[in-house]
């Protein structure tokens, strides 16, 4: 890993397709791709004269070049039960990772068909196959790993001034660079979204983020006023009252943020569940109203039940509305 001037980006490269032309040697083909120590096999019923669509990832790659150069190994068999066909070949691939377009590669094998028993070997016919490999060009995203986070949250640095900053587990990052020691990102949504950030590779050199995207879509919680429950699918949490609040939920839907920063009121709680101090804040008229974990409420949407905590957060964590800002809606009843 170095420094670079550009900005990563992400190689998806697939198999798309199989054409099959020539003579007929059998119609059970194997196809075998080998990229960057990345490993595709396939097995397709595959007639002369036809095109098979495939659609399978070979791999994903990192790249801060504008021409990103690879070769590819590809071995094509047909299989049979006395006799396998076997040849193999290798496509040169330059992607422009300034094309936002996907970009197309053709590897051409061709197989002689040979048979052989008792030492003698006949058999002329020749099969074609068109192997055809697709490359498309992303932006390079992290997502904060759960795994890795204190209590759900992860603390980076501001590239501007080095100000500490909180990232929630499940975060989307857009990586624009990295070197032996660090990985420098864009916040991809949430409160602090387009704040540049930087993060330190752990002491064994692995990062604290994953490229795997496990956000699922928008979240429908149910808050009862009169049953003072908290409603989510078809698990029901209980909910501590404020009496006295001056500025009383009304029955219409609010929406739900995406943790904004580490809630240091989660700590009384921290020995019963691990995501205590991750809150999320709704859109009621005074501002200040979570969805948290407590004994005691404020006017907060605030679970009593704190050993529960954790499985309702791990599910409102990854939820998503796809705005940048909120995971879902609150719908408060009678």
């Amino acid at each position: 890993m170095h420094r670079s001037k550009n900005m990563l980006k992400n190689i998806e490269l697939k198999l798309v397709q199989i054409r099959y032309s020539g003579d007929s040697i059998g119609d059970d083909i194997r196809v075998e791709v080998e990229v960057l120590g990345k490993f595709l096999r396939v097995d397709k019923r595959v007639k002369v004269k036809t095109t098979v669509q495939v659609n399978q990832l070979v791999g994903i790659f990192e790249t801060d070049q504008k021409i990103f150069k690879f070769n590819t190994q590809i071995v094509v068999i047909e299989k049979d039960l006395l006799f396998n066909d076997i040849s193999n070949g290798s496509v040169s691939i330059k992607v422009n990772t300034e094309e936002t377009s996907q970009q197309k590669f053709t590897c051409e094998i061709k197989i002689r068909e040979t048979r052989a028993i008792f030492g003698k070997i006949w058999g002329n016919k020749t099969a074609v196959f068109e192997i055809i490999l697709e490359a498309k060009v992303s932006d390079a995203f992290l997502y904060v790993l759960l795994e890795k986070t204190k209590n759900g949250w992860l603390q980076a640095r501001k590239q501007t001034n080095d100000e500490k900053i909180d990232l929630p587990a499940y975060l989307k990052l857009k990586l624009e660079r990295q070197d032996n020691k660090f990985q420098y990102f864009t916040i991809w949504e949430g409160i602090n979204r387009g704040i540049k950030a930087y993060m330190k590779f752990q002491k064994d050199g692995t990062s604290y983020f994953e490229k795997t995207n496990y956000q699922i879509g928008p979240i429908h919680l149910i808050y009862s006023l009169s049953q003072k429950t908290l409603k989510f699918e078809n698990k029901i949490y209980k909910l501590k009252e404020y009496k006295d609040d001056p500025q009383p939920w009304k029955k219409t839907l609010y929406d739900i943020k995406i943790p904004d920063f580490y809630h240091k009121g989660g700590l009384y709680y921290i020995d019963k569940v691990n995501l205590a101090p991750v809150w999320f804040k709704t859109t009621h008229s005074d501002g200040v109203r979570y969805v948290h974990p407590g004994s005691y409420s404020l006017g907060c949407v605030t679970l009593t039940e704190i050993e529960r905590w954790d499985e309702l957060c791990k599910v409102l964590l990854r939820a998503r509305r796809d705005d940048f800002e909120n995971i879902g809606i609150l719908e408060v009843i009678d």
